[in-house]
């Protein structure tokens, strides 16, 4: 696994940066330049994603133990400090579970693989169900019209029905979908002990969410954050798609 990566910053202070779903290392190019001289920031295209070349169709946490370690020893980095949006929260996750003792401070937006979805579960975690997924997003109007039925049923929003049309609009985003749901489904964690990790080792956690995002809402990280001893929870006036923006420039203020 070789992942591209770009850094910014002058600071002996270490910041690993990992995007969203269908985004690339640009999604935090932004913060990273608006605190270059608090941070130098490595900023990553994760697996499936950008310029990075996967030959593994599962990432597993020893896989991305085994990557991380390399890369942490390469570039002579010893402790660090992580940041991570959406889907690449599974790889904030699995950091932080790896690395607990080198991570100084973590800094969570909207992160995914706290909260278990139950149609993500049902789609990546069984052979015969993976098969249907992938049917499904390759197929656009059984795609569609399975999306609109569960918003007219109220099982999820309209507006991440609108947002899961986006990400399946081409082949090419259909491809990386597939790859992503699949390849990352074993990023999973027991919050109890992870928990017990962050606390025991005095990381400073920062969690913020959006207001308004119906994709990833303010519940789905009360599993981490009732049992963490040294958090933030800050609750922005974002939507998902805002909410990098929205915490840089809560954080420059």
């Amino acid at each position: 696994m070789k992942l591209f990566h770009s850094k910014i910053g002058k600071s002996d202070k270490i910041l690993l940066a990992f995007h969203g779903m269908g985004q690339d290392f640009s999604c935090f190019q932004k913060f990273a330049q608006t605190f270059e001289n608090q941070y130098t920031t490595y900023l990553f295209d994760l697996p499936f994603h950008g310029k990075s070349e996967v030959e593994e169709l599962i990432i597993t946490k020893e896989i991305w133990k085994e990557y991380l370690s390399e890369f942490l020893q390469e570039n002579q980095i010893q402790n660090f400090s992580i940041i991570c949006f959406s889907m690449g929260g599974r790889f904030g996750l699995a950091t932080l579970e790896a690395f607990s003792e080198r991570i100084e401070e973590a800094i969570l937006l909207a992160p995914d693989g706290i909260t278990e979805d139950p149609f993500y579960v049902l789609a990546t975690r069984f052979g015969f169900t993976r098969k249907i997924f992938k049917y499904v997003v390759n197929h656009q109007h059984k795609f569609h019209g399975f999306a609109n039925m569960l918003a007219s049923i109220g099982i999820t929003d309209h507006s991440v029905v609108k947002f899961a049309k986006m990400m399946v609009d081409s082949s090419e985003k259909r491809e990386q979908l597939i790859k992503a749901w699949v390849g990352f489904h074993q990023l999973r964690f027991d919050m109890k002990n992870l928990t017990q990790l962050i606390n025991n080792q005095e990381i400073t956690m920062r969690i913020f969410m959006g207001k308004y995002d119906k994709l990833l809402p303010i519940q789905n990280v009360y599993p981490l954050t009732k049992h963490l001893e040294n958090k933030e929870l800050i609750i922005l006036e974002s939507s998902h798609a805002r909410l990098v923006d929205k915490t840089t420039e809560f954080l420059k203020k």
